[in-house]
């Protein structure tokens, strides 16, 4: 118990420690085409790099992590233990790149470590590593702020981090866990620390695997639950309180749909999208009304025993109790302290501790029943984290709320907020053109028409990042080409709108258009030379069309050679 309480207190201390954060600046956005020229009339499709839009996000300790569609990630928040994989320890309150990150197909934030499945089944991991939670075969008190391999997994489907150990579900139905294991939280039967990964005894057929601080869950095939680790507060729900190193059954629970483990407890949604939690309530995170916060500061610090032997009414629950109120949840996301549930209706409710706001109701007091997240659209996904919590919408913007000490909240500062406020530079861009009599442009799909001669500035804009070009417009002028001789061949150009004389042989271009036209001859011909335009000899003809012109392709026949 002794060294339970030390850890806890160390674990409570190294959370509230802020340090400084690096300056709050803009997420960097750009604009393509780069300066383009068009005529009036014409059309030019501009499009905005450097804007998130996730398909995952994942919120953590005091960091969140979001995986793009092009299988990059971009994390932002605390990183003192380069957590968030930019190659530095430097806070930031605005999205970085993960670095040698591609082809991820998922992401999983811990608490000072995070890890990616890739799409050939193999993971990566960055961060704390202390107890050889990055799984390469090393544990260091070094930061290692960059990707790595975890060691043996090729075939992996889903990847879950804890507190300070991470677990694989792989191809062939095995789990394989690493890191911190004093608990048995990596399910091996055993409790010492592994910095490479081992197999979790005795499940069968798990679907679905989810790491809490210091405990495991698998959701099976025939929808039985299984837990492992840490069980001080009952969050392996089996009604006892021991820890156990392997795999133990959830007591009285129906066939469940999902699972999710939180910091000491855990939630179930069920297939008639009820919820039950089970383990720690002192913050009302099991959601069934009841809580002992009369407790708290005693019971966090290690002054009074974790757990009595009876447990009064209103307190800690070694099995499921039933939350009130949600009877249409279609999702489930357990935090350190708080859980929340995405309803059917598209709303979301969240319950527990809300120090810091992470509750989302505007207010900063703890619920021990479900209150709705206020101002967020409807979600695609929420991740809770330790005290803070983000949600992915449907067009692919984040919002988040809660503790922001070191920016993980993603809105460029480090004020707390009990309303989701939007990260900096994440949904679809919003358009605009500082001239319309020159151009006008889709605010929504990013295409300008050219209206009137001149230049005007296109800009792109996601959630308080921006990225603008210059886009010119002139007035059409026409390039024809004539092909001469008695010899046959074609004449194309590199631009668009293209030449493909054959077929097209004029095309309108806006004035100051430079154009290169390249000639080929037809099988029996030769390509004589270009007359015309300024163009002359045989090699490519770059002009540059300020009035209508026309230039000649002169081909004629082959010689054929003496017998």
């Amino acid at each position: 118990m002794k060294i339970r309480t030390k850890l806890c207190v160390a674990i409570v201390f190294s959370l509230v420690v802020a340090l400084p954060v690096a300056e709050a600046r803009a997420q960097a956005m750009t604009v393509t085409p780069t300066s383009p020229l068009i005529a009036v009339g014409e059309t030019q499709q501009f499009t905005a790099r450097g804007n998130l839009t996730p398909v995952h996000v994942s919120a953590s300790g005091a960091h969140s992590c979001a995986l793009l569609p092009d299988g990059t990630l971009s994390c932002w928040g605390y990183n003192e233990f380069g957590q968030l994989g930019n190659g530095t320890t430097v806070d930031t309150s605005t999205a970085v790149a993960v670095a040698g990150i591609t082809g991820a197909t998922a992401v999983s934030a811990g608490h000072h470590h995070t890890c990616a499945l890739l799409g050939d089944g193999t993971v990566r991991c960055w961060g704390a590593n202390q107890f050889g939670q990055l799984g390469d075969g090393t544990a260091t008190t070094d930061t290692t702020p960059v990707p790595v391999a975890v060691g043996g997994i090729t075939t992996a489907v889903a990847v879950t981090t804890g507190a300070y150990h991470a677990c694989a579900l792989l191809a062939d139905g095995t789990v394989r866990c690493w890191g911190y294991n004093e608990f048995g939280q990596l399910g091996n039967g055993a409790t010492a620390s592994s910095s490479t990964p081992v197999t979790v005894a005795g499940l069968a057929a798990p679907t679905v695997v989810t790491a809490g601080a210091y405990h495991t869950c698998a959701l099976l095939a025939d929808g039985a639950i299984r837990c492992w680790g840490r069980n001080d507060y009952g969050q392996l729900g089996d009604g006892n309180t021991p820890d156990s190193p392997s795999p133990v059954g959830v007591s009285g629970l129906d066939p469940a749909a999902a699972v999710t483990a939180g910091g000491f407890h855990t939630c179930a949604l069920l297939p008639d999208r009820s919820v039950r939690c089970w383990g720690q309530n002192i913050f009302g995170q099991l959601g069934d009304g009841s809580s002992i916060t009369f407790l708290v500061s005693a019971e966090v610090l290690g002054l009074t025993p974790l757990y009595s032997s009876t447990i009064p009414p209103g307190s800690h629950s070694r099995t499921p109790v039933k939350v009130s109120g949600i009877g249409t949840a279609t999702a489930v996301t357990a935090g350190g302290f708080h859980t929340c549930a995405s309803l059917s209706d598209g709303s979301t409710k969240c319950w527990g501790e809300n120090d810091y706001g992470q509750l989302g109701d505007g207010r900063n007091s703890n619920s021990s029943t479900p209150v709705g997240v206020t101002g967020l659209d409807p979600s695609a996904a929420v991740s809770a984290g330790a005290w803070h919590t983000c949600a992915l919408l449907p067009d692919r913007s984040v919002r988040c709320w809660g503790r922001n000490f070191a920016g993980q909240l993603g809105n460029g500062t480090v004020s707390n907020s009990s309303t989701p406020v939007a990260v900096t530079g994440s949904g679809p861009a919003t358009w605009a053109s500082d001239q319309p009599a020159v151009a006008t442009i889709d605010r929504a799909t990013g295409l300008a028409t050219g209206v009137g001669r001149g230049s005007t500035t296109i800009t792109a804009t996601a959630n308080g990042a921006s990225g603008s070009t210059a886009l010119t417009v002139a007035n059409a002028v026409t390039l024809a080409v004539v092909r001469e001789g008695a010899g046959t061949g074609t004449v194309s150009s590199t631009n668009c709108p293209g030449i493909s004389c054959g077929t097209d042989c004029s095309e309108n271009y806006p004035s100051g258009k430079v154009v290169t036209l390249g000639a080929a001859a037809d099988a029996g011909s030769t390509f004589e030379g270009w007359t015309g335009g300024g163009c002359s000899g045989t090699a490519a003809c770059t002009v540059t069309v300020t009035s209508s012109a026309t230039i000649v392709a002169r081909f004629g026949t082959a010689t054929e050679p003496s017998p």
